[in-house]
């Protein structure tokens, strides 16, 4: 039996024991260049499973898992085209190319899955493609069936904002919210916007105009997306140079709640955040692990890591850290401490750049 075909098989017994009632178990999935997608095991600190992606055109961008994680919608094709993988058999089942031969179309990040896992919402950025010119066209949000097969098109399509660069679908199913300049939430059946409210515009006291980098949508497995956000306060003496302050964005996306706090004066880059399930914590990363007490809004402890990293996630148990993105590897750390515990390297070292780990439970 070969490699791969060893590791499918792996992959279908503990897969398909979760189907029959055994214990399930956290699986972090990952892409890298140039067509790669992984399914890591944390708890064996092993590869469980690696696909080719096809028609990837050597970029792996955005990772939306399915609800049960059965499928992992990925970018691909220089943000042209995403591709549905089987987590089980590794076969392409969805593929929307969203490029035609008078439109070039690109999504920038931005794509969810509905909770009922039957459609895609996707953030569209076209431009008409003439004999002597290009016409930027108006952004837009596609919705897609998921059952759809290998040439899915938009089921229906309406106006969105520009500069839109993470969307995040309610629990309910019924709206979901992109992030931009502002925090925007629009109605999944028609596409009338519900409402706005400011994150470029906030309404912070004290506060600059805030600066983020929303590119990596993992909520799980809270259901609260967390990002690090950044901004300038006056001195405490009301005199000279503002002083960097870096909060902590919240939305839930059950509720639909969305808080900003303060947790430090600005002294580490973090690129990303996730909420702890089981204490009132979060973790942020970059080239230092950062633990965040969300309690009273602190920094509760910081460690330098061997090299940046992009991407962090947290066990559903809240015991283990991960962190992913930018290079080969995914580390491993214990969340109390945050004292590395493993690290997993992809097969031949392939760099994961901008993709987006994320967690699943099978």
């Amino acid at each position: 039996m070969k490699a791969q075909e060893f590791a499918i098989f792996g992959l279908f017994l503990s897969l398909g024991a979760a189907a029959f009632g055994a214990t399930k178990h956290d699986y972090i999935v990952t892409g890298s260049k140039p067509d790669h997608l992984f399914v890591v095991d944390p708890a064996k600190r092993t590869i469980a499973s690696e696909f080719k992606i096809p028609g990837a055109n050597d970029f792996v961008g955005t990772i939306v898992p399915s609800p049960g994680g059965r499928i992992a919608y990925v970018l691909v094709n220089k943000m042209e085209s995403i591709a549905g993988i089987d987590l089980t058999t590794g076969k392409e089942v969805f593929r929307a190319d969203l490029s035609t031969p008078g439109e070039r179309v690109k999504c920038i990040f931005a794509f969810d899955v509905t909770p009922d896992g039957k459609e895609l919402i996707v953030y569209e950025l076209p431009v008409k493609l003439g004999l002597s010119e290009y016409k930027v066209e108006d952004t837009r949000f596609a919705v897609f069936d998921t059952r759809a097969g290998l040439h899915a098109e938009p089921v229906r399509e309406f106006p969105a904002p520009r500069r839109v660069h993470t969307i995040l679908a309610r629990k309910d199913g019924k709206s979901f919210f992109a992030i931009g300049f502002d925090l925007y939430e629009y109605d999944i059946a028609t596409g009338k916007r519900l409402g706005m409210r400011g994150i470029r515009h906030w309404d912070y006291p004290g506060h600059s105009i805030p600066d983020l980098l929303a590119f990596w949508p993992v909520s799980e497995p809270t259901g609260i997306f967390a990002s690090p956000v950044y901004s300038t306060v006056k001195p405490p003496s009301g005199h000279g140079a503002p002083v960097a302050k870096t909060a902590l964005m919240t939305l839930d996306l059950a509720t639909g709640k969305l808080a900003f706090h303060d947790f430090e004066t600005t002294s580490a880059l973090i690129f990303s955040a996730v909420m702890s399930p089981t204490k009132p914590e979060a973790f942020g990363v970059y080239s230092q692990l950062s633990k965040i007490d969300t309690g009273n809004y602190t920094l509760a402890r910081r460690v330098d890591l061997a090299h940046t990293y992009y991407a962090v996630l947290v066990s559903t148990d809240g015991k283990e850290v991960y962190t992913a993105g930018a290079m080969c590897d995914i580390g491993i750390f214990d969340a109390e401490t945050l004292a590395e515990k493993g690290d997993v390297r992809l097969t031949g070292c392939t760099d994961q750049s901008i993709t987006s780990p994320r967690l699943i439970r099978r």
